[in-house]
């Protein structure tokens, strides 16, 4: 069985950046820190699925690409080198909640294993996917502005100091596709 816990106090880093945007850069960093600690693990593979199963099984079930797309498609998640560490499956700044100093991932439905530009890909999507000033609000509780600055400071502390962003941008932007 599905046993839930409520968390008293608790907030989404997006949330929190909303309240407090002179602490974007705080969260932003506590939020990388949180990835990187979860993309270090070894996940259970007996017990979670491959991440690449979903990317995998959507392009062939889908009816928006022809087969010379599913197949362009398909040949680009054969190439994901193999991993078996955790992913989040839905990794982005609204999934990530915090209570006091804890912090924890919540909507882990697509939560399995595989290469962490999978989870990366989808942050960078959430991030660069859109210029709907409304949507992003309603969904993120922050302005698009705001949301591709956590980005860019989530890449310089996930990456290092060094990283170029733009240069990550176009690493992760392939995986943010199978989005």
């Amino acid at each position: 069985g599905v046993e839930f816990e409520r968390i008293v106090g608790k907030r989404s880093f997006a949330r929190a950046i909303s309240q407090e945007p002179e602490r974007l850069e705080a969260y932003s960093r506590k939020f990388a820190s949180m990835c990187r600690e979860l993309h270090s693990k070894e996940c259970d593979t007996v017990m979670f699925k491959p991440a690449v199963d979903r990317f995998r099984n959507a392009a062939k079930n889908s009816r928006r690409f022809n087969d010379q797309q599913k197949s362009r498609i398909l040949s680009f998640i054969d190439s994901i080198p193999d991993a078996t560490t955790c992913i989040h499956g839905d990794m982005h700044i609204g999934n990530a909640i915090m209570a006091g100093d804890k912090t924890y991932w919540i909507d882990t439905s697509d939560f399995g294993y595989g290469h962490p530009y999978l989870d990366l890909g989808m942050y960078y999507f959430i991030a660069y996917g859109t210029d709907d000033e409304e949507m992003c609000n309603k969904l993120y509780h922050i302005s698009v502005a705001q949301l591709r600055k956590t980005w860019n400071i989530f890449v310089k502390e996930y990456f290092g100091a060094d990283a170029d962003i733009e240069e990550i941008g176009k690493m992760i932007a392939p995986y943010a596709a199978l989005y």
